[in-house]
């Protein structure tokens, strides 16, 4: 499937360029990550913004796996699945989708489920969505591998870090590892033939998690995520490119980065990505048959802070049209 139509003109391709100089003038002042991230966000835009659930009138069912910084003692591994699926009430269009994501690190695991629900408008020039998330987001610390190196109360000669009483490991109960939250999600989204620009807010709630007897509490910040593309036609209209970019902030840390894509053909694409003072991303993706879309991508790091073999990240989706209306039956005039 192609990421985009590709179709353009020269003025559109002057408007795209602009608007992705603004975003990116606006991404040099970002800085270091915070949230777990997919570094196939344009090919699965509605893990970012529910706007994007079934947006192109297609079913769909996929997810992505992704172990990050590999050779890196309590690295992130993160785990998405989702299913979106079109409907229409009358002359409108609508979207419904399911979303589960997991995320391991260290000894926090996080895991939520959300319901999707998108409206879209047409435009004279494109398409409006709405769109939002419901569900609830959980958090479990794993005690028993917490590393206590200390003496009762005290740490060893040469550790700075680690001692057996530390109040918040003591404050765990056996019923206190973990705790479940509402949570919620917002977005809107404007589309085209060529373009596509989304901005979401994730948490919407700012919701807490208690952990431990002692009500220690965890904060989920509130997080704002705006992402956008533009497809240009070669000379050759087999190949297109697609440059895009994606800021995200929960207000206190940021993190953005820009992308090119490169498709042939509207099967194969590949592309790079860098974002900022992190690591540079190289993509690869392919249409094995009509619908289904292998990806794969590998993000080399540049941070000095992590030293790793890098972070892996591999994608199965299948998109296809639903047709569940009943085929016309005749009777036979010779059965009456």
């Amino acid at each position: 499937m192609s990421l985009i139509s590709n179709v353009t003109n020269v003025s559109g391709m002057k408007r795209g360029w602009k608007i992705l100089l603004l975003m990116s003038l606006f991404f040099v002042e970002v800085s270091a990550q915070k949230s777990p991230q997919f570094s196939q966000y344009v090919e699965y835009q509605s893990a970012i913004n529910p706007a994007a659930v079934a947006v192109d009138d297609m079913m769909s069912v996929g997810g992505i796996y992704r172990l990050q910084w590999i050779g890196f003692k309590g690295a992130p591994k993160d785990l998405l699945f989702s299913i979106a699926y079109p409907f229409k009430v009358g002359d409108t269009n609508h979207g419904v989708g399911l979303i589960f994501s997991s995320d391991d690190i260290g000894l926090f695991k996080n895991q939520s489920v959300l319901l999707q629900y998108s409206y879209k408008f047409n435009l004279p020039t494109g398409s409006l969505s709405l769109g939002l998330n419901v569900g609830f987001i959980s958090q479990t610390v794993d005690k028993e591998s917490v590393d206590l190196t200390g003496g009762a109360g005290e740490l060893m000669e040469g550790d700075e870090y680690h001692q057996a009483s530390d109040p918040f490991i003591d404050g765990f109960t056996a019923e206190g590892y973990s705790d479940v939250a509402f949570d919620a999600s917002f977005g809107c989204m404007y589309r085209t033939d060529v373009s596509f620009v989304g901005l979401s807010v994730q948490h919407l709630t700012a919701s807490a998690v208690e952990l431990g007897a002692d009500n220690y509490q965890l904060y989920i910040p509130r997080s704002y995520h705006l992402f956008g593309g533009y497809t240009f036609e070669t000379h050759n209209p087999q190949w297109t490119v697609t440059p895009a970019a994606y800021v995200k902030t929960d207000l206190s840390t940021w993190q953005a980065e820009v992308t090119g894509l490169l498709e042939y053909s509207k099967r194969v694409r590949g592309g790079i990505s860098y974002r900022f003072g992190d690591s540079f991303v190289f993509l690869f993706g392919i249409d094995i048959i009509q619908g289904l879309h292998l990806g794969y991508s590998y993000d080399l790091p540049t941070s000095k802070m992590i030293r790793s073999g890098g972070s892996h990240e591999v994608s199965l989706r299948y998109c296809f049209k639903p047709q569940f209306t009943k085929k016309n039956k005749y009777k036979s005039e010779r059965i009456l």
